[in-house]
């Protein structure tokens, strides 16, 4: 069997051209193409040696992984240096990119802890279920149940860039419902949530300032993130463009 349509050396094959897709992402259209085509090149020339030379595909496959994780340190400097390029080229729009980036990761993190907490809260609806201590199938339990499912939804949908507005009105709802409905769960199910109740004078303001906050921040980050969907016919094809390359 040829190494070219082996499946050992196709899986290799389509790991190592997906790290050349992460890594060139966000840099110079032509230089990235180039890169690709450079790795293709490689790729397909290392097959036809290990044809002739009577290497097995598995061996290839082995080679080519081993190749490109050698490599990594080396394909990170380059794109490190061809972003240096971009920023020199135009400074405004890559600070630009970056703050976008924080932003982005911002939102992310805050999603991730709601999730969280919602696991949390149910892991100890569940445990209480199982001790008998509450009954199964409450309004409340299942309120949260359906919050978390929504977190999950809204985590998936931040993660993609064109769905990420959607994703933060998403978790505007899921954050309410967890945080609001799962310190009510807490408060017969936690001894320390229910000691803070009583001995903690500004416990309700703090937990409805969490709540506002939460609704407030993702709120901020959809409208941040809506003029894309805004944007003048004159600058469309650009913008498509730029969240193609970004995408490979």
């Amino acid at each position: 069997m040829s190494v070219l349509t082996s499946m050992p050396y196709h899986h290799a094959v389509h790991r190592v051209s997906r790290w050349c897709s992460w890594y060139t992402r966000e840099v110079d259209a032509e230089v990235a193409a180039g890169r690709r085509d450079e790795l293709a090149s490689d790729l397909y020339e290392h097959a036809i040696w290990a044809d002739e030379s009577g290497t097995t595909p598995r061996a290839v496959a082995r080679a080519i992984l081993s190749r490109a994780l050698r490599g990594a340190p080396a394909d990170l400097s380059w794109r490190h240096a061809q972003r240096r390029q971009v920023a020199l080229a135009d400074p405004t729009g890559f600070r630009r990119h970056r703050v976008e980036g924080a932003v982005s990761a911002l939102v992310l993190v805050v999603a991730s802890a709601v999730l969280g907490w919602g696991l949390f809260v149910l892991t100890r609806i569940a445990l209480s279920v199982i001790g008998e201590q509450i009954r199964p199938g409450s309004a409340t339990a299942l309120t949260i149940a359906s919050s978390t499912v929504l977190a999950v939804g809204g985590l998936v949908l931040l993660s993609r860039r064109r769905t990420r507005v959607l994703g933060a009105l998403v978790m505007v709802l899921a954050s309410f419902g967890l945080v609001h409905f799962g310190l009510f769960q807490l408060y017969s199910l936690s001894a320390t949530v229910g000691a803070l109740t009583f001995t903690m004078p500004g416990w309700g303001l703090a937990s409805n300032s969490l709540i506002a906050g939460l609704g407030l921040f993702f709120t901020a980050a959809a409208i941040w993130w809506w003029p894309e969907h805004r944007t003048a016919p004159a600058d469309t094809d650009t913008r498509l463009k730029t969240i193609g390359e970004m995408a490979r």
